[in-house]
């Protein structure tokens, strides 16, 4: 029949299956004519009659993917509109942050913890208080007092006459300051401190005595009860052929983790070797002892 056919329904002869035309056969649809299924479509592919491109569907309509079934696109690129449409729920994975033009990601999605003003956002994506700049703790004490050493090398421990040093030019302490009592120092705050324990010494001579050294030492404890030594150091004061008073100075330092301000304290001792020899105290700070907070624990 090489003419027209108007029907309104086609209908298989026998059976459930209908074939329109023959292997090799062309089907066309023409232009401004409209095919519609209103069932189930299975195909192997579909391409457009002219051209690289063709619509999938119309403005306002929706396509579904159901559940269990997969739209693989990994070997094309998929364009996307220059603006998503509002969504939730959706997952993006492998996206290129490179690419994101505009717009401001929410602080909670970069890290965990709190973000605020106060706080940053670490390399372990967790957001923390933000560290102090500089040195926040410094103090200086003064022993006022001089006093003689007993001989023979005995540790005296300086746990009198100290005080807080109060020169208006001096300016400490920053924050809150060391606390004494009766010569063991308390730490303001947890953190890496640095102490320095500077000794001034004379001694009256009429020559040469032999017994001219004068040790010293910085002392801590961990427990709040059990000191050890953690800096010594000794110096001589050169009394050859001199007479009069002689005096020297000698200095050390240390570093001490304070991880409690309960336990951890530290104390200071000298120890002369002649029983003449003075320990100088003014309130200038001949015989003084420096703290500086370096850093968190």
């Amino acid at each position: 029949m090489a003419s027209l056919l108007k029907v309104d329904k086609l209908d298989p002869q026998s059976g459930t299956s209908l074939e329109i035309g023959t292997s090799g056969d062309t089907v066309t649809v023409p232009t401004g004519a409209g095919l519609t299924v209103t069932d189930e479509v299975k195909t192997n592919k579909v391409s457009p009659a002219t051209g690289t491109a063709f619509a999938l569907g119309d403005s306002g309509d929706t396509f579904t993917v159901p559940s269990g079934a997969t739209l693989d696109i990994s070997a094309s690129t998929l364009t996307p509109p220059a603006t998503m449409p509002a969504s939730s729920g959706i997952n993006f994975t492998a996206l290129n942050a490179t690419n994101l033009g505009s717009g401001t990601v929410p602080t909670a999605r970069l890290g965990t913890g709190t973000a605020s003003s106060s706080t940053v956002l670490y390399g372990d994506q967790t957001y923390k208080a933000e560290p102090a700049g500089g040195i926040t703790g410094a103090d200086s004490w003064n022993l006022t007092t001089s006093f003689t050493g007993s001989g023979g090398g005995t540790g005296n421990s300086i746990n009198a006459n100290l005080t807080q040093n109060s020169h208006s030019q001096v300016g400490v302490p920053l924050g809150s300051g060391m606390t004494e009592s009766s010569g063991v120092f308390t730490f303001p705050s947890t953190g890496y401190w640095f102490i320095m324990y500077e000794v001034f010494s004379n001694l009256v001579t009429s020559g040469s005595p032999t017994d001219n050294a004068v040790g010293m030492a910085i002392q801590a404890t961990v427990n709040d009860s059990t000191y050890v030594t953690i800096s010594y150091g000794s110096g001589i004061i050169n009394t050859n052929s001199m007479t009069g008073t002689c005096q020297t100075s000698h200095t050390i330092f240390n570093l001490v983790d304070v991880t409690d301000v309960a336990n951890v304290k530290c104390r200071f001792v000298v120890e002369p070797a002649n029983a003449s020899t003075t320990i100088y105290g003014t309130a200038d700070g001949f015989t003084h002892m420096t703290f500086i907070r370096l850093g968190d624990t």
